[in-house]
């Protein structure tokens, strides 16, 4: 198989910015040949707000950033994506999204079958493993929230 992952522990060290304490490991793994990154901000509750944050970060390090959650149809931006970006949070919220909008078969199809790049930070790293059952993330998915 065919698979470039980056997985973050987290996306903000204590002291520093957004994703600073690994921007050099982002330049390195998108590196130029990607121009683009597909954003998913499913695991806040306010993916305006954190699609900002990414995209603020992300193009100060020279990338394009689309966010899947501004997307009319979601499954094809996966589709057309030149590389993937899912930002921490909570696990089980993110997970509940990416199943609701039909995500996970075609992430894993992108990323494990056609060697797209994949980062991950925090809830992004739980949903790149093989279980979420070592997550230290509430269970908020059942509430409605």
């Amino acid at each position: 198989m065919n698979r470039r992952l980056l997985l973050v522990s987290n996306s903000t060290l204590y002291g520093g910015g957004y994703l600073q304490h690994c921007q050099h490991n982002i330049s390195d793994f998108f590196g130029k040949q990607v121009k683009r990154i597909l954003f998913v901000p499913y695991a806040l509750q306010d993916r305006d707000a954190y699609t900002k944050t990414a995209r603020d970060k992300l193009s100060s390090l020279g990338y394009e950033v689309d966010s899947v959650h501004e997307a009319a149809d979601p499954v094809e931006a996966v589709r057309k994506a030149e590389a993937i970006f899912i930002g921490g949070g909570n696990t089980f919220r993110l997970l509940k999204a990416l199943y609701d909008n039909n995500l996970v078969t075609e992430i894993k199809k992108r990323v494990f079958q056609d060697g797209v790049p994949y980062m991950g930070s925090s809830a992004g790293t739980n949903v790149a493993t093989v279980s979420i059952n070592t997550t230290n993330d509430m269970p908020i998915g059942e509430g409605g929230e």
